[in-house]
Parts: structure tokens; C-alpha cells; sequence
């Protein structure tokens, strides 16, 4: 919060010529870090960029609530550096290594918070900036020595940043523009007491910046208590799928999932795919099956350790691998180029994780992706809700060439809720009863797993 309250500001007042900017310069941004953003390609502000940055500049509180893909990431970035270049320590100033920490961005997951810390590096280069990544389950050792050595710029999951606080590695006192970023994925990940812990240390007379893709009540008392009449951005309404995804939803039988992405992979042939599963177990499983029949596959989930999994990511971002099996950990603001499809093979808990799952698609471009959800019968209502939540209008409908050999739902087609008859068959001469098995949704995946001879 600023010490000097200002009334609430929409952004219109920013607006105007500086919201029609062609390039960075015109924002606010200065030579050396427009350079760095030329040579990464950014030279068109986006429209989040365009609405961020010029008020970000000038020091005021920001909440920002923007779709998935939209360029958040650089529209924070951008100005923390510029104004932490700008607003140096007067020459001649002695501060220690640790006083010399200036700006802290929150990211919910590591493998976010890696990406962050890998485009602030780039965005530094060149300058007097330095900065770092501290995130969780790895060695805590080699974080307290880059602080020691001194950081201007702290990227950080909220567990790590606490713990390093609580060992007074970090001084927060010199702290002065702080991000919450994907404050929504925060919540829902139960970080509120961390973040809560995490904002009463920083001074009080420091920027605060707060983006989410969605804005639900509880990220939005987190706004109105530690936010001094911010400058509040929305470039979408509410929780609404990225348009440039195309939408398709399918019914087929539990044991038949493993066949249509097999089927789906060959009609895709060279474009990458992610796939999303409701629980560790079962990314696991769905991965064992896909690299039984030959498909390279990697797995991003809770359980693996961080250099698996960043292992896993840089594999898959290098196209040296098909697949990429995940649990909900990686719906979040991860940008991978090249995948232009995506497939839900559990159904999304929330229109929200519809809207990330399928954001991650052609993410932060506008080339057409595909998501795809697969559905029992019994999901059909759920499907309806979380769609009509996201903006998507699509029934389910069988897939062209594929014809599932275990579930009827292929064949019988798409729309409406369905009713499944069990029909129990009295036991002949010879013949004993089958006892009737209900399809657990955590089930292994049935016959798409070769069994080894």
C-alpha cells in the first residue's frame, strides 16, 4: 500500500494515447529494456501490456484480471525493472547484500516460477539488475548464497520465500514493489495464510501488484485489504476461454481413453500434446500406457522432484518428447510453444481449470489450438455447467475414425443426458454369474495397456 491514499482508479485515465502505443518506448519504457524485449520478440504491446504498464510506472496499486495467454507475465515484469532501474539507491548509499532486495513476485507452483525467473533474467541482461528464483523441494543452501551475494529482484514460491524470511536470509525492509501473480491458483492451492504472512512483512509504503485470471471472493479481499486504491484492469469478463481454441468433447468409456488419444496422436502427427488427469495416480498410469505403445511421455505432477520435473518441461519444450502427462500443476501460466493440443482425460473441476487446462493450447499466440474433453455419460450435467461458466458452447459429439470396442457412447452419438442400463443376464448351464462392477473414475486405464509377454 502507498502512504499518500489516492482514490480508486479504473484505467481510463491512462488511456488515450498511451493506450494506443505501438511499442514500449511510448509506454514508459526505456532503451536499454526495450532492447531486451525486442531481442525476445516482444516489440507489439498486447492489449494487458498497453493497460499495465503506464500505470505500474507511475507507482499506483494494480489488480488485473486477465485471460490465460494475454501476455500478464511482461506486462508486470516490464515495469518492476523499470522502476527498479530507475529508482537505484542514491550513489554513495551503503546497503548490505541482503538490504539490496527491491521487488518480490509470488508464483503458485516452481515450474512457474522458473519461467518467471528465466524471462526476468533475459529482461536484466545488460543492466545493473540482478535476480533469482527461490522456490521449494530443492536445496535450500544454494538460494541463501545468491541472496547473500545480493538480489534485486526475487521471483519465489510462497513456502520458500516464508522459510527464507523466518532464517532472516531476507531482509524485506528495502522492499518496494511487490507481485502476486495467478492469485486465484494461490488460493485454490491454499496459500492465502502464507501470502497474508508474506504482505504484513513488507513495508506498507511499497507498490503492490495483484493479477489472477479470475477474481473470487477471497482474492478479492485480499485485494481490497492489502491494495491502496489501485488502478483496477480487466481485458475480459470474468472466467471466459480463450477464443483462439477450438473446443471439442467427446463421450467414451473409461477403459477406451488410452485407444482415442493413441488415435488422436496419429491424426496429429508431428504437434506436441498435453494431456491433464484429476490425480497424480493416474498421470502416472495414463503415462506408463502411452510409452508402452512406443510414445515418448513425460509426467509433471506433486510427486516428482523438481529436477524431474524441470527435466520433464525442458524435454517436452525441445520437442524431444510426445507427450506431457499432468496434473492441474501445470494449467498455470506455463507457456510451452509448439503444443496445439490439449486434452482433458478427467473433466476439469472448475470452469476456471477449463480455462487454464485449455489456455495452455497456442498459449500466448493466436494460432488455433485444440482442446479436447473426454466424458463418461454420467459427466454430461458437470460438462454443461463448467462450460457455460467458461464461455463454450460445444455438445459432445463421437470422433471421425475412432470406434471405441469397450463403451457404446461412440456409437450411440453425443447429445443429452444419458441413462446406462445394466442388463443382468441369469446364469446358464455352465455358466457362472459375473458380478456387476461399477467403472471407478481412478481406475488403471483398461486395454490401451500392452501387458508384457
Amino acid at each position: 500500500m502507498s502512504s499518500t491514499h489516492l482514490p480508486d482508479h479504473d484505467s481510463s485515465e491512462f488511456h488515450g494515447k498511451k493506450s494506443s502505443a505501438s511499442d514500449f518506448l511510448s509506454l514508459g519504457i526505456g532503451s536499454i529494456l526495450n532492447a531486451s524485449l525486442g531481442r525476445m520478440g516482444l516489440r507489439r504491446p498486447r492489449e494487458v501490456q498497453r493497460q499495465v504498464i503506464p500505470p505500474s510506472l507511475e507507482g499506483h496499486d494494480v489488480c488485473v484480471v486477465a485471460e490465460t495467454g494475454s501476455g500478464k507475465t511482461a506486462a508486470f515484469l516490464a515495469p518492476v525493472i523499470q522502476r527498479l532501474i530507475d529508482d537505484r539507491p542514491p550513489k554513495g548509499t551503503r546497503l548490505s547484500a541482503v538490504e539490496r532486495l527491491r521487488g518480490i513476485i509470488i508464483c503458485p507452483t516452481r515450474e512457474l516460477a522458473d519461467q518467471t525467473g528465466a524471462l526476468a533474467a533475459s529482461l536484466t541482461s545488460g543492466t545493473v539488475l540482478n535476480s533469482g528464483v527461490a522456490v521449494g523441494t530443492v536445496a535450500i543452501s544454494p538460494q541463501r548464497e545468491v541472496l547473500a551475494k545480493g538480489l534485486d529482484l526475487l521471483i519465489a514460491t510462497p513456502g520458500r520465500l516464508l522459510e527464507l524470511m523466518d532464517e532472516g536470509v531476507i531482509d524485506a525492509t528495502k522492499v518496494q514493489i511487490i507481485v502476486v501473480d495467478e492469485a486465484d491458483r494461490l488460493f485454490d492451492m491454499g496459500f492465502k495464510p502464507q501470502i497474508t504472512a508474506i504482505l504484513a512483512r513488507i513495508p506498507t509504503s511499497r507498490q503492490t501488484m495483484l493479477l489472477s485470471a479470475t477474481m473470487p471472493a477471497d482474492v478479492q479481499q485480499l485485494a481490497d485489504r492489502h491494495l491502496d486504491a489501485p488502478v483496477r484492469i480487466a481485458t475480459h469478463p470474468g472466467t471466459r476461454a480463450v477464443e483462439h481454441v477450438d473446443h471439442r468433447v467427446t463421450i467414451v468409456h473409461p477403459g477406451d481413453r488410452v485407444d482415442l488419444l493413441l488415435h488422436l496422436l496419429k491424426e496429429q502427427t508431428g504437434r506436441r500434446m498435453l494431456i491433464f488427469c484429476r490425480t497424480r495416480r493416474r498421470t502416472g498410469w495414463v503415462a506408463a500406457a502411452l510409452a508402452r505403445h512406443g510414445i515418448t511421455t513425460g509426467q509433471l505432477h506433486g510427486d516428482r522432484s523438481q529436477s524431474q520435473r524441470r527435466h520433464a518441461l525442458d524435454q517436452f519444450s525441445k520437442g524431444k518428447l510426445d507427450v506431457l502427462v499432468a496434473t492441474d500443476v501445470g494449467s498455470r501460466g506455463l507457456h510451452i510453444q509448439g503444443v496445439r493440443t490439449v486434452v482433458n482425460y478427467d473433466i476439469p473441476s472448475t470452469s476456471e481449470d477449463l480455462v487454464h487446462r485449455s489456455g495452455r493450447a497456442s498459449h500466448g499466440s493466436r494460432h488455433p489450438g485444440v482442446s479436447w474433453t473426454f466424458l463418461s455419460d454420467r459427466e454430461l450435467d458437470a460438462w454443461y455447467t463448467l462450460a457455460s461458466s467458461a464461455g463454450v458452447q460445444q455438445d459432445p459429439q463421437p470422433v471421425e475414425g475412432f470406434s471405441g470396442s469397450r463403451g457404446r457412447s461412440q456409437a450411440r452419438g453425443s447429445v443429452g443426458p444419458k441413462v446406462r442400463h445394466e442388463t443382468r443376464h441369469r446364469p446358464g448351464p455352465g455358466r457362472r454369474k459375473r458380478a456387476s462392477r461399477r467403472i471407478d473414475p481412478d481406475q488403471k486405464p483398461g486395454r490401451g495397456v500392452i501387458r508384457p509377454e
